[in-house]
């Protein structure tokens, strides 16, 4: 879990209703604009008949409006509500309609035949003359078709996000794994080689001392020639000599490679008990220490203490998690930028602990470590928390 992507997950958690907020908030911009739009191309349809007076401004209007809700019910549907308020500049609203004893004057008139076309005429150029103003008000309902549909998107779209950093992660240890297998596969291979030549070293040596041997024998045995006898017997030790340099070199070279297999085996396992320990730590901290949170140098700085630091450590969190006031602070930590909001506490002398006040009652412990460390983890506050 120590690669794991706990930013771009907390980024995955705050963004999509954020991203939600803004697209309802741009969609409903759009869609008013939109409205607007449209309303002011089939808002008056004839003007020619609201001229001659065959029916008023405010019926043609009412009319007009009233098909292009009916045209666009699908939108409600969907989860838009739609409302318009149309009035003249003089403040005389015309929809929706509230003169019922004006439209009750006007089907009086109809019914007995005695419409005054000119009265009629006469308003409507009155209004149109006024000029019109078109307020439509477009909302997105929460708990709708539309809005539910832009969460899940954006939930989604979150979800295979934060799926690809996981996934690049464990590509990356697997990885990780295998480059170390193939070094510990090529090392083996080559002490595979230089033990078989070091097999071959000793038979030749072995041939050697049998030559040598036979030769002594010949020589002592043979008064003749015993100058060529001298010669390849200095041969022969030449050879053996080089033979045994050339084996010697062998070895030390095997020896190296079998302590740099150790190593890399050593490594490998004290990185694996050191990533299980550390899950371990920040699991029991979370469960003891519920005022508290621990950054992942904080868990690996207690990691690294010795048991009786790490027991020190502990009682000093646990003072901090129960009470921080009755906490000796040390200083408080300055950088070059200027001061930062993070306190110091030492414990058993050497020990320090760096952490910061997130409310009256949570704290974040963000660094644990030693004098010897003091440099590493101040250098880490300078970056991180500056």
């Amino acid at each position: 879990m120590k690669n794991f992507p706990f930013k771009i997950l907390f980024l995955c958690i705050f963004f999509p209703p954020v991203l939600y907020i803004f697209t309802l908030n741009g969609l409903e911009i759009y869609l008013h604009n939109k409205t607007e739009e449209r309303i002011s191309a089939i808002v008056i349809k004839n003007e020619k008949e609201l001229y001659a007076g065959r029916h008023s401004v405010r019926d043609e209007i009412n009319r007009n409006i009233s098909g292009y809700l009916i045209e666009n019910a699908f939108h409600y549907r969907l989860g838009i509500n739609t409302d318009v308020i149309i009035k003249t500049n003089s403040n005389n609203v015309l929809y929706p309609s509230q003169l019922n004893g004006d439209r009750n004057e006007y089907q009086h008139h109809a019914a007995n035949e005695v419409v005054n076309y000119m009265d009629v005429a006469a308003e409507n150029y009155s209004i149109l003359n006024d000029g019109l103003i078109i307020l439509p008000e477009v909302r997105i309902r929460q708990n709708s078709w539309l809005s539910n549909s832009i969460l899940v998107f954006y939930i989604f779209l979150a979800l295979l996000i934060l799926r690809s950093f996981i996934l690049r992660s464990l590509r990356y240890n697997e990885e990780r794994e295998k480059e170390q297998a193939n070094t510990i596969a090529k090392l083996s291979e080559r002490l595979f080689s230089y033990e078989n030549e070091i097999s071959n070293i000793k038979e030749k040596e072995k041939g050697y001392s049998d030559s040598i041997g036979e030769l002594n024998r010949e020589k002592a045995n043979l008064s003749s020639d015993i100058d060529g006898l001298l010669e390849e017997m200095e041969r022969l030790e030449s050879g053996l000599k080089t033979q045994k340099e050339l084996r010697e070199t062998r070895e030390r070279e095997i020896d190296g490679l079998k302590k740099e297999i150790e190593e890399i085996k050593l490594k490998s396992e004290k990185s694996k008990k050191k990533g299980r320990r550390q899950e371990i730590i920040d699991k029991r901290f979370r469960v003891l220490y519920k005022n508290l949170t621990f950054t992942e140098k904080a868990i690996d700085g207690f990691v690294d203490l010795s048991d009786e630091l790490q027991l020190k450590a502990e009682e000093v969190i646990h003072r901090i998690n129960e009470d921080d006031s009755a906490i000796n602070i040390r200083r408080k930590v300055f950088s070059k930028g200027g001061k930062i909001n993070v306190l110091e506490v030492d414990f058993a002398y050497s020990g320090r602990i760096y952490y910061q006040k997130e409310t009256k009652a949570k704290s974040n412990i963000i660094a644990i470590g030693t004098k010897a460390t003091q440099t590493q983890d101040l250098g880490y506050l300078e970056r991180e928390y500056n």
